[in-house]
Formats: C-alpha cells, sequence, structure tokens
C-alpha cells in the first residue's frame, strides 16, 4: 500500500476530506497537502509521493500545468478531482485515467483508492503515464477543432450537478477564478477563468467585449455610442453591457460577420 500521498487542492475544506479518506483507506499514509500547482510541482520532485490527488483548477498551475512539467512519464499514480471541467471528462472517459467528480460520495473514492493502489502493486506506472499523456493531448487539443467547443456547463447547486445548454447562456461576467453565467432562468457560477472559457466557446456565437463579459451575439439586441469612445451593448432582455474601447472594432467586425 502507498505511504506517501499527496493532495493538491486549493480548497482547505476537499484537502481535509480527502486526508480522513486516505487515512482511512490506509492509516498508515503519511500525507502532504498542496494549496496551488507550483507547490504541487516541488512536492512531487522532492518528496516524490506514491499517490496524487491533483485538483484541476488551481492558482498558480493547474493539475495539467504540474503534469506537463513534472512529465507524464514521471507522475506518479495520479488521480484528477475536478467539478466543472467537461472537457477533461471527456478526455477521461477516453485516456482511461480515474478521477473524482465533486462532490463524489467514499464508494467513489475507494473505487479510485482501488485502481491507484493496484497500478502500484502490478507495476503500472508506465501504462499510467501513457493514460496522463494521452488525457493532456486530449485535453491540449485546440477548441477551434470541429466538436470541440462547449456543449454545455456543469453547475454545482448545493448537492446537485446541473447542466447548462450553452445556448442558454446570454452573456458571462469574470468574477476571479470563477465565472457568472446568465441566462433566463438566473445566474449560475462555474469555476473557470474567462480566458478560458473564450477559448471554449464558439467564436461564431460569442464575442468578448470587455476584459471581464463575453456576449452571445444571438443575445444582442442593438450597439449604441456611449461616454468617452466606448460603446454599450444591448441585449433583447434590455440588459446594458460596455463595449470598450480597445475592443471596439473587433466587436463590429464581429457582429458585420467579417471576423
Amino acid at each position: 500500500m502507498p505511504t506517501r500521498v499527496l493532495i493538491a487542492d486549493d480548497e482547505p475544506l476537499a484537502r481535509e476530506r480527502l486526508r480522513d479518506l486516505v487515512l482511512e483507506a490506509e492509516p498508515s499514509a503519511e500525507i502532504r497537502e498542496a494549496g496551488h500547482g507550483d507547490e504541487a510541482i516541488a512536492h512531487v520532485r522532492d518528496w516524490r509521493p506514491q499517490v496524487v490527488f491533483l485538483d484541476i483548477q488551481m492558482p498558480g498551475c493547474d493539475g495539467f500545468g504540474v503534469v506537463e512539467r513534472i512529465g507524464p512519464e514521471r507522475m506518479p499514480p495520479t488521480a484528477f478531482v475536478t467539478a466543472y471541467d467537461q472537457h477533461a471528462l471527456r478526455a477521461f472517459e477516453v485516456a482511461a485515467v480515474d478521477y473524482l467528480l465533486k462532490p463524489f460520495d467514499d464508494a467513489r473514492f475507494h473505487a479510485a483508492w482501488r485502481r491507484l493502489t493496484a497500478g502500484r502493486a502490478t507495476n503500472g506506472l508506465a501504462d499510467e503515464a501513457r493514460r496522463l499523456a494521452e488525457l493532456l493531448t486530449s485535453v491540449a487539443r485546440p477548441a477551434t477543432d470541429a466538436g470541440r467547443y462547449l456543449e454545455r456547463f456543469l453547475v454545482r447547486v448545493g448537492e446537485r450537478t446541473l447542466l447548462v445548454p450553452v445556448q442558454d447562456v446570454r452573456w458571462i461576467q469574470s468574477d476571479g477564478n470563477y465565472a457568472d453565467l446568465f441566462t433566463a432562468t438566473g445566474k449560475h457560477s462555474v469555476r473557470e477563468t474567462l480566458a478560458t472559457l473564450e477559448e471554449q466557446l464558439d467564436p461564431a456565437r460569442f464575442v468578448r467585449v470587455h476584459r471581464r463579459v463575453i456576449v452571445a451575439i444571438d443575445a444582442i439586441r442593438e450597439l449604441q455610442p456611449w461616454f468617452a469612445g466606448d460603446q454599450v451593448l444591448i441585449l433583447r432582455d434590455g440588459t446594458k453591457l460596455r463595449v470598450s474601447r480597445t475592443r471596439r472594432e473587433a466587436v463590429a467586425a464581429r457582429l458585420a460577420g467579417r471576423a
């Protein structure tokens, strides 16, 4: 059984729960924790854990960045932990790398633990490395490839996970490492940066109008001049959103179908 376990997650409560579950499965395990990607990289390189639970969304360097910098062939058996990343979920299914989708129950954790420890017992590190490499290739595939644009968002509401179709989203506003999705039925938050979402959204359907705002083109009613060279978008539901001067020409070109 593994005795050195690394838990990398920026949420203290999530780390605490994983710590309790690991100690339940292996009371003699020595556990180290990391709250951001760079710290996780240092632990993997210096401490050489035998098993890693790795959150996808972390400050500094995300989970995939950790694997890229360590090198898939040098990573210990790893279970990714994720809450929202549907592209990653599809990649996990293809690459057969285990993951824990938050919120997960005890039974799901123990299934992942058995798989991780079985990989070690059968000298399966090479297979894990190959699967991690396949996962990184799958996730890194450019969003402009056919069929690679987001089709839905996974949104946590309490203990539930809701599916919000992309076509229901009228506009998106950045809130740090989160993004707020505005639909006809209300606001939903996902743990993604606006820059990440912009790469995953179909540019024929969405346009970035401000450093903090992306708008669904079909939701736009009109564009009007505003103060100091800025413009304002008026959506079909009456919402008004500012278009920054630096994005004005690009937005106009997109709306006219020239870009």
